[in-house]
């Protein structure tokens, strides 16, 4: 990446509500970037704990981080849009609290992104990690363009936590404050026919699989995601939304089952391929490296 590539401001956005835990980690993964001409915007969601605490540490221990505090919980989709609004990089990089970001993911991305003028919003692939940073797997994917309709219902585009885009699509795109879950699906189904998506085969993200939605989510993402596919039947189809509102009723059920059980940990764990014993050792010490 040439010096000029390196002159361009990205905006990482990371919202927080509760994360005391795992905060440090994903603040120092974006600090700790290969690619060091960032701004950090941190948005609290009034949060009764450390997590503020601790997000004003880094900033003021480093001026590229600015944290955003008004005591209100407005919802993670109103701060989203919050977070895009604020975004004055040309480059804008989704990113989770309880995430934590591979050293190279943002020179990866932007240079990626400056080859291909014409991609809006650009993917990769993940390692799972649990909550006590452990390498449990990994979700290369293949490397797949100009993404369709189909991909996005079929949930086989992308993890929201690994997307890097051009800021202004977020800006013009902003996300449905009244959806509390199922958010990032509900927007990729209404923009995906005017924008394009790619997806990178390799991994640059440390994603804490353990943290996925405990049944109470659950039904309420599924709720959120019945309620998206009514709202864009004319675009998906009646015979579509049929089908994806059957599949989606089956996985709840399932979940249920598992759930009952205390076993849900089985079916996050089939998310992800497990990796061999170098390749572990190799993804554990690049983690380490970032935080």
């Amino acid at each position: 990446m040439d010096k000029s590539e390196n002159e361009i401001l990205v905006s990482v956005g990371i919202p927080f509500y509760n994360s005391e835990k795992y905060l440090a980690d994903a603040i120092k993964s974006v600090l700790n970037q290969s690619y060091n001409n960032i701004e950090l915007i941190l948005i609290d969601d009034g949060s009764n704990d450390t997590s503020i605490d601790i997000a004003r540490k880094f900033e003021s221990s480093d001026n590229r981080v600015k944290l955003i505090s008004d005591g209100e919980n407005l919802g993670l989709p109103s701060r989203l849009n919050q977070l895009s609004k604020l975004a004055n990089g040309k480059y804008y990089a989704r990113m989770d609290a309880d995430d934590i970001m591979h050293p190279d993911r943002l020179k990866k991305q932007v240079k990626y992104l400056i080859a291909h003028p014409e991609i809006d919003l650009l993917g990769s692939g993940l390692i799972s990690i649990d909550n006590e940073n452990n390498i449990t797997g990994v979700r290369k994917g293949t490397f797949r363009d100009g993404f369709s309709l189909e991909n996005v219902l079929k949930a086989t585009w992308c993890v929201h936590p690994t997307i890097t885009g051009k800021t202004k699509w977020f800006k013009n795109n902003p996300y449905d404050e009244n959806l509390r879950r199922a958010q990032d699906y509900e927007l990729w189904i209404r923009t995906v026919d005017k924008s394009n998506f790619v997806r990178l085969g390799e991994a640059y993200l440390f994603y804490r699989e353990a943290s996925t939605p405990s049944l109470p989510k659950y039904i309420q993402s599924t709720q959120y995601s019945l309620n998206t596919f009514k709202k864009n039947r004319s675009k998906i189809g009646i015979l579509n939304v049929v089908k994806l509102s059957i599949e989606k009723i089956l996985k709840l059920m399932v979940y249920f089952g598992f759930s009952i059980f205390g076993a849900t940990d089985k079916l996050i764990q089939r998310r992800s391929v497990p990796l061999a014993i170098e390749d572990k050792k190799f993804y554990t010490s690049v983690l380490k490296k970032v935080i």
